[in-house]
């Protein structure tokens, strides 16, 4: 009796460091979620992305064509709907540049409610036609945003319950003290996502995350995000520019912010479908909402901007 009570003891020893690193670990992507998701309201930003296959030579990465750029306006709003932690969130962006491109428009909805999944559609103005972008497909990556190495699932947003987290331990990305921190994916999850686990690296002061290591279904090493640039606006640490690298295509896109505003008021019907093909409707909106940025430029903030 007394040595099975050494064992038991033994194995509580042992099973409680593991314990408390698995909670420690939820705990910081809780943080991280406050961070990211709820440290503001509603955004008005201007989106670059420039993408390009590229090559390597001499440890240095660089474009082995001309990159491809697309300049668009973003619009987000989001609400916590009473008793859960998780965001509704809407969005709607759409490309200025180049002209060839202009106008086509991407809407994102994402559910606090359990198992929903979020939806996308693009419209495309070429073919004056809305598609719904599917999640994920059994053969592959969910739709890219606007030709770039960005998914829908990448530019979704992230629900802490939706994965499993363990504290790999500690390190140095970019000057800045890490926690590594495995995410995998829950069963009902791993049904809606192409990545079979990511490794995150959290900035231990700032609690945002300044790379990501993605690995597929397969366990493939698959993508990386990296944060080049993080700035203060107000209280809120954002990530101003960033890189989403494909390591199998080897293919990378390079998104920034020249430009954004939070907390501002958005009309909930303009992150709407109606949006997508009713262009005066969105064009009057959008008129109204990009003098939020110029007013941001001058220093000045207006409490809305009615179209």
């Amino acid at each position: 009796m007394k040595a099975n009570y050494r064992v038991f003891l033994a194995a509580l020893l042992m099973a409680a460091p593991i314990a408390s690193f698995a909670q420690d670990a939820r705990e910081i992507m809780i943080k991280v979620d406050d961070a990211t998701n709820h440290s503001y309201s509603s955004s008005v930003r201007q989106m670059k992305f420039s993408t390009c296959r590229y090559s390597v030579s001499g440890g240095k990465l660089s474009c082995a064509e001309k990159p491809r750029v697309v300049v668009f306006e973003s619009f987000s709003k989001t609400r916590r709907p009473p008793g859960r932690r998780d965001l509704d969130f809407k969005a709607l962006d759409v490309i200025i540049q180049p002209v060839s491109d202009k106008n086509t428009a991407m809407l994102s909805w994402g559910y606090a409610e359990d198992e929903k999944a979020s939806d996308f559609w693009v419209y495309l103005p070429v073919l004056s036609k809305v598609k719904r972008i599917v999640s994920v497909a059994d053969s592959g990556e969910s739709g890219a945003v606007f030709g770039s190495e960005v998914s829908a699932e990448d530019a979704d947003v992230r629900k802490v319950k939706d994965y499993t987290y363990k504290l790999l331990g500690e390190d140095t990305y970019r000057g800045r003290q890490v926690w590594k921190i495995e995410l995998t994916p829950t069963e009902s999850r791993r049904k809606r996502s192409f990545y079979g686990r990511i490794v995150a690296y959290v900035d231990k002061e700032r609690y945002i995350v300044l790379k990501e290591d993605l690995y597929d279904r397969s366990g493939r090493h698959y993508k990386q995000f990296s944060a080049l640039d993080v700035k203060q606006i107000g209280k809120v640490w954002l990530v101003m520019k960033a890189s989403m690298n494909n390591l199998t295509k080897r293919r990378i896109t390079i998104w920034e912010h020249p430009d954004i505003v939070l907390n501002v008021d958005i009309d909930e019907e303009f992150l709407s479908q109606r949006s997508l093909t009713d262009f005066a409707f969105r064009e009057r909106h959008m008129q109204a909402y990009r003098k939020y940025l110029t007013d941001g430029k001058s220093g000045t903030q207006q409490a809305s901007a009615k179209p």
